[in-house]
C-alpha cells in the first residue's frame, strides 16, 4: 500500500497520467450507461409518448413499474461485482444493454416499452455504473476519491453532449434508427479495449475480486479490520438514517428535473435548443464538482463532507422555481452540474470508508436499489401532479424540502456514528 507520504505529494495531473487506462474503463462506462440514464430516455418522451398515446402521468408510471422491477433484480445482480473479473462483468453487461437498446427500438405497445425500460434500467442506469464504482473503489485505496471523481466525467460528457446531439439527430432521422445506430458505437468503442484497460498497475493499492482475494488478505486487512457483509450492513442505523438519504436523494431531485425537463422548459418559456445550450454551464460545474469532490474525500474522508454534496441539490430547484429566465437558468445549470458531480464519488468512497471493500459488491447492491426506486418515483410523482395541475412552486416545493429534511438527518447520523 502506498504511504501517506505518496498520497499527498502525487498531484491529480500525474495520477491520471499513471492510471490513465483504468480511468479511461471508467469514464467509457460512465458515459455509455447514459442509454439507460433518465436525462437520455426523456429526450424521446414526446415522440414515445405521442405514439403510444401517453400523459406525462401514465409514461412515467409504466417507467417507475420498470426501474423498480429492475431495482428488485440489482439486489441479485449487482453481488456478481464481488465474484466475476472486472472485464468479464463488464463486457456482459455492456451486451446486455446494446440488446436492451434494440429492444427499446422495437416497442409497439406497453408491454414492449415496459421490459425495454426494464432492461435499460438495469443494465444502464444499474449495472454499467456499478461496475466501474464497484472496481474503483476495491481497486484504489489511498487515491479512491480522486479516481471515482475522474471515471464519473464520463456521466457529465454523456449528460452535457446527448441533448444537443439528440435533439439535432431527431431533426434528420427517425427515434428508433438513433436507437439502432448510437449503442452499436457503445459496443464497438468499449468491447475490444476491456482487457486492456482493466489491468492493474502500481497504483491500485486494494484488494481484488474472490477470484484472487486470498493472496491480498494483508491489503484488506490494512485497510480495516473489519470487512462488513450485507447482514450487518442492515443491522447498522446510519445505513437507514443516513446513507439511504444521501443516495435516494439525488436520484429522485434530479431524474424528476431531467425526466420533466421539457415540461420545465415549457413553463419557463424556454425553447428546447435555447434550454440545451446551456448544458454548457452544467458541464463545466459538473467537472468541477467532480474534480473538487474527489480532491475533498482524499484530504479530509468522505465521512466528512458527504452530507454536504446533498445542498446543489435545492439550490438548483430554488432557483429554478424563483429566478427570472435570463439569470435563473443559467444559474439553474450551474447548480445542477454541481448536484450531478458530487453524489457518485461520495457515495462510492463513503461505502468503502464505512464498511470496506471486501464484500463491497454486495453491499453496493443494496444501495442500487434505492438509487433506481427513488428514480422511479420521482417521474411518476411529479408526472400525476403535474397532471392534477400542480405548477412549480409545488414540484420545487417538494424537492426542496426533500433535500435539506434529508441533509440534516445525514450530518445528524455520520456525526453520532461512534466508528
Amino acid at each position: 500500500m502506498k504511504s501517506t507520504n505518496t498520497k499527498t505529494s502525487l498531484t491529480m495531473g500525474s495520477f491520471v497520467i499513471i492510471e490513465w487506462k483504468f480511468l479511461l474503463f471508467g469514464i467509457l462506462m460512465a458515459f455509455w450507461s447514459s442509454l439507460g440514464q433518465t436525462f437520455f430516455i426523456s429526450l424521446f418522451s414526446y415522440e414515445i409518448r405521442s405514439e403510444l398515446n401517453l400523459s406525462h402521468g401514465e409514461f412515467g408510471t409504466y417507467y417507475a413499474i420498470a426501474t423498480s422491477l429492475s431495482a428488485l433484480t440489482l439486489l441479485w445482480l449487482g453481488k456478481l461485482a464481488d465474484t466475476m473479473s472486472v472485464e468479464k462483468l463488464a463486457l456482459f453487461v455492456l451486451v446486455w444493454l446494446i440488446g436492451a437498446a434494440v429492444v427499446f427500438s422495437q416497442i409497439t405497445g406497453i408491454l414492449t416499452l415496459v421490459i425495454a425500460l426494464y432492461l435499460l434500467r438495469l443494465f444502464g442506469q444499474g449495472m454499467m455504473t456499478h461496475v466501474y464504482t464497484t472496481a474503483i473503489a476495491r481497486r484504489y485505496t489511498a487515491f479512491r476519491g480522486r479516481a471515482i471523481s475522474v471515471a464519473q466525467l464520463g456521466h457529465t460528457l454523456g449528460e452535457s453532449t446527448a441533448p444537443v446531439t439528440v435533439v439535432a439527430l431527431l431533426a434528420l432521422s427517425d427515434w428508433r434508427n438513433l436507437w439502432l445506430g448510437i449503442p452499436l458505437i457503445a459496443l464497438f468503442t468499449v468491447a475490444p479495449w476491456l482487457r486492456y484497460l482493466t489491468q492493474r498497475t502500481e497504483l491500485q493499492d486494494g484488494c481484488r475480486t474472490s477470484e484472487d482475494r486470498v493472496k491480498n488478505e494483508a491489503v484488506v486487512s490494512s485497510e480495516m479490520s473489519h470487512q462488513w457483509r450485507r447482514s450487518e450492513v442492515l443491522r447498522d442505523p446510519t445505513f437507514w438514517f443516513g446513507l439511504l438519504w444521501l443516495t435516494a436523494v439525488p436520484s429522485f431531485v434530479l431524474t424528476a428535473i431531467l425526466f420533466h425537463q421539457i415540461h420545465f422548459a415549457t413553463i419557463k418559456g424556454v425553447s428546447m435548443s435555447a434550454w440545451t445550450a446551456n448544458y454548457i454551464f452544467y458541464a463545466i460545474f459538473a467537472v468541477f464538482g467532480a474534480l473538487l469532490i474527489g480532491q475533498l474525500i482524499d484530504r479530509f474522508s468522505a465521512k466528512k463532507v458527504a452530507a454536504f454534496t446533498l445542498t446543489p441539490n435545492g439550490l438548483a430547484c430554488l432557483v429554478l422555481w424563483l429566478s427570472p429566465v435570463e439569470f435563473g437558468i443559467p444559474v439553474f445549470f450551474i447548480f445542477f452540474g454541481l448536484a450531478i458531480g458530487f453524489p457518485h464519488a461520495t457515495n462510492a468512497a463513503l461505502i468503502a470508508e464505512l464498511y470496506g471493500t471486501k464484500y463491497i459488491g454486495e453491499i453496493k447492491a443494496l444501495f442500487l436499489p434505492v438509487v433506481v426506486f427513488a428514480s422511479a418515483l420521482s417521474p411518476m410523482f411529479l408526472g400525476l401532479m403535474i397532471d392534477m395541475g400542480a405548477g412549480l412552486a409545488e414540484l420545487m416545493l417538494l424537492n426542496i424540502f426533500f433535500t435539506f429534511g434529508a441533509q440534516i438527518m445525514v450530518m445528524l447520523s455520520l456525526h453520532f456514528r461512534k466508528t
